[in-house]
């Protein structure tokens, strides 16, 4: 029996168990009498052992992974020294599943439908390629995620969420055939009803509406809510939905894609989910900045495929199989786009070899020559990440990053602090965004290629998420993305090294805490 389901069968028993003396500990308290006592402490003698075992088992597991030192030990520590609540947090965080069986046939999947889309596709000659980034870049994302290079595209950049929210339901409402959706977070509140009553409206006049939600992320979204929407005709379908969260192996790898593609010709992918929060009618988080883009031309047809690859893993139809295929892959519609603008839209998540989106990011940086400029919610950072931006600011690249300058999660938000000292202290900029909050994730480097989509600058993105990314080679877009930065940059705070160095003991030990367990999120 192979490790992970060996210790699965583990865990079962050990909820059985759990169950068991929870039962005898009521009984008892309720009716007391010896034979229960002997009964609870038995099952509790039990329990102890399978405890000891499954620890001992989840050790040799990791071990046997051959993940990096850092992340195993870190595990190790845990286990060993915090072991009620270290197995507690091992049970959410800490299940490596990236090649099993599951995900495996995922992948096999997308990778077939991405040998067919090329078909639809006409030849982009990468020749043209303006810059030798640009050309390493393409490369490498088209072995380690069979990322295809489309040459044709119109593409709008949405720097306000009303705005981009907006576009999104008009271009809904204009739909005539279908609607795709993915997102990983849908709020029952004005906007989440918005959106479900205008879904609702095109299901009733015919139109195919296919939603995957995450189910983790959407576990407060209402009963009401999900059965008013099926009731309508629309297909809402969790993404692997996890029924026994200790206990289900599934927990850690959430669906974090937002994505909408309207009849097959218009596609919009970036950091917005669905909520009031997301427009700026949160009073904590005040004004919402994120980004979003819209798509026209032949990179929708990678989206689509990567959406009916999604679609086939949790619904298991195969709309690659249909008669009404060039309906979804409407090859015809975008052949009026007529502007090069070179674009590979890369999917990572474990059902992949490669930490795709994570091997971009360290690309991009250790292969810039002017500067490099990030948006990012979230900064946890591997070693070669941290590496990679503090070897290039070293190396006389201008390096800026922009962070929220308050938390959402404070255990991410604590755990990025802790990076900044370090990068400071090398040249690397670091701003506070302090208009509201800043959910962007965006990357540019030298005016000659600009990455967007759904992936945090994180270990979760980059290791445990289903994650899009688009990278756009066009120089004048990238400039435009430029000019979105500066004005972020003119509504944050620069942090100085002298000050930062004087933050109390109190926050150096949340930092320090917290990046203990970054490597296991």
């Amino acid at each position: 029996m192979p490790s992970h389901k060996l210790l699965d069968a583990v865990l079962m028993v050990l909820a059985l168990l759990l169950s068991l003396a929870l039962v005898a500990s009521l009984i008892q308290l309720i009716w007391g009498g010896d034979v229960l006592q002997t009964f609870n402490r038995v099952t509790s003698n039990i329990i102890y052992v399978i405890f000891a075992l499954t620890i001992f088992l989840i050790i040799v597991v990791l071990v046997l992974e051959n993940s990096s030192p850092v992340h195993t030990l870190a595990w190790i520590m845990v286990l060993i020294f915090i072991p009620v609540v270290g197995f507690i947090f091992y049970l959410f965080f800490g299940r490596n599943w990236r090649k099993i069986k599951l995900f495996n046939r995922k992948e096999l999947f997308d990778n077939e439908l991405m040998e067919k889309i090329k078909l639809l596709i006409p030849g982009f000659n990468s020749a043209l390629l303006n810059h030798q980034l640009e050309h390493k870049l393409h490369r490498l994302l088209k072995n380690n995620s069979k990322a295809i290079l489309t040459g044709h595209n119109e593409i709008e950049l949405f720097n306000d969420t009303g705005i981009a929210f907006a576009a999104i339901c008009d271009a809904i409402r204009e739909a005539k055939h279908h609607v795709h959706l993915e997102y990983f977070s849908i709020a029952d509140d004005s906007t989440g009803r918005y959106l479900k009553d205008l879904l609702i409206q095109k299901a009733h006049a015919g139109v195919e509406i296919r939603f995957i939600y995450d189910d983790v992320a959407c576990w407060k979204l209402s009963r009401r809510f999900k059965s008013e929407i099926r009731r309508a005709g629309v297909q809402f379908v969790p993404f692997m939905p996890v029924w026994i969260p200790l206990i289900n192996s599934r927990m850690n790898y959430r669906n974090h894609r937002k994505l909408v593609i309207v009849d097959g010709k218009l596609a919009f992918l970036g950091g917005l989910n669905i909520g009031d929060k997301y427009l700026s009618k949160d009073p904590y988080f005040g004004y919402w900045r994120d980004s979003v883009a819209s798509f026209e031309g032949e990179a929708v047809l990678s989206m689509q495929a990567i959406f009916m690859g999604d679609w086939y893993f949790v619904k298991g139809e195969n709309l690659f199989a249909t008669e009404a295929l060039s309906r979804y892959l409407n090859s015809a519609a975008i052949k009026h786009v007529q502007r090069q603008s070179p674009v590979q839209v890369v999917a990572s998540g474990p059902d992949t070899d490669h930490s795709s989106i994570l091997q971009l990011y360290f690309s991009a940086i250790a292969n810039a020559h002017r500067y490099i400029r990030i948006i990012t919610p979230y900064l946890i950072l591997n070693e070669a990440l941290l590496m990679a931006l503090k070897t290039a600011a070293i190396s006389g690249v201008k390096v800026q990053i922009i962070v929220p300058g308050k938390a959402d999660h404070w255990m991410v938000y604590w755990g990025s602090r802790s990076y900044y000292q370090e990068l400071m202290e090398v040249g690397v900029e670091i701003y506070e965004y302090t208009r509201g909050f800043i959910h962007a994730k965006i990357l540019i480097v030298d005016d000659e290629v600009l990455g967007l989509g759904t992936a945090n600058m994180d270990l979760r993105s980059f290791n445990h998420n289903f994650e899009l990314t688009a990278l756009v080679y066009e120089d004048s877009l990238a400039r435009e993305a430029d000019e979105a930065f500066y004005t972020d940059l003119a509504f944050s705070k620069k942090l100085e090294l002298e000050e930062f160095q004087k933050r109390s003991i109190l926050e150096r030990s949340k930092e320090s805490i917290c990046r203990l367990f970054s490597p296991l999120l």
